[in-house]
């Protein structure tokens, strides 16, 4: 695969994608009606093709090149894929076309630990896949999944045992930079660590925003509560907080679960609408 050239400041960022599947856009947003049709016109990259009825999930993982090394913003869902999420994971792959080992890559940054983001952190016999890289990850989702450990969406925290045993794992919970010009900001809601990373590089900045998002729908409304959000309310108060300085401070926005995962908010109030760049 050909990756685009997205360039903050100085700083390639690569999207890296495991595929997609479609999915019923039943019960997306709880409690409200959609005129999906509008959506569709708007942004057809983001629904299944001819079918009304559902959207089109993407699985992205981004390559951001410092000069410091290569950092990645998740993992993709490696052997972890299950109907009817049953993306296959291309990591490897991925990260092969845009001309970087998994030997290159010095951070993970994990925005939380459902298995589409995580569960390429290990291969599937148990050892990781980047041998060098250190795994941020917040405490409050470590904890969150050992709770649920044997379901289906323990998944990735199970996958990542080994590299807690290896010491490559970093829990500190603390909002900070991570690599040069990489902050994580806890924005909670979606899992109770949940993270999004602020990339900044002179006078640019993106804003990659892990699970806050997964339709452009939500750009409009960031006040409804999601169906993907274990807890909706701090779900919604996170995405009106972020989303409103991605707009006010004029960040780009790389978004995991879109088509097209390059953006940016722009207008105010009932204007205030997703732009793919």
């Amino acid at each position: 695969m050909v990756h685009p050239l997205v360039r903050v400041g100085s700083v390639e960022v690569v999207p890296l994608c495991d595929g997609w599947v479609s999915l019923p856009l039943a019960g997306e947003v709880p409690g409200h009606d959609v005129d999906w049709s509008s959506e569709r016109e708007a942004f057809p990259w983001a629904f299944a093709g001819e079918d009304i009825d559902s959207w089109a999930w993407h699985v992205h993982a981004f390559l951001l090149r410092l000069s410091a090394g290569s950092v990645l913003i998740d993992s993709g869902i490696g052997h972890l894929g299950r109907s009817p999420y049953d993306v296959t994971g291309r990591i490897d792959d991925e990260l092969g076309s845009a001309g970087v080992t998994v030997a290159d890559v010095r951070h993970v940054i994990h925005t939380h630990l459902h298995s589409d983001h995580a569960g390429g952190a290990c291969r599937p016999g148990g050892e990781p896949r980047f041998p060098n890289a250190v795994h941020h990850v917040h405490p409050a989702d470590w904890d969150f999944f050992a709770r649920q450990d044997g379901t289906e969406e323990s998944e990735g925290r199970s996958a990542m045992r080994r590299l807690e045993e290896l010491g490559m794992l970093d829990l500190d919970p603390a909002d900070r930079e991570v690599a040069p010009g990489v902050r994580v900001l806890h924005s909670p809601g979606h899992t109770p660590g949940h993270r999004s990373v602020v990339l900044t590089d002179g006078a640019s900045s993106m804003l990659l925003t892990g699970d806050i998002l997964h339709l452009p729908i939500q750009v409009s409304h960031p006040e409804w509560e999601s169906s993907h959000d274990v807890e909706p309310g701090l779900g919604l108060a996170s995405r009106i907080g972020l989303l409103t300085r991605a707009r006010d401070e004029r960040w780009g926005m790389a978004v995991s679960h879109f088509g097209r995962p390059f953006g940016w908010v722009r207008g105010r109030g009932r204007s205030q609408r997703w732009h793919p760049a």
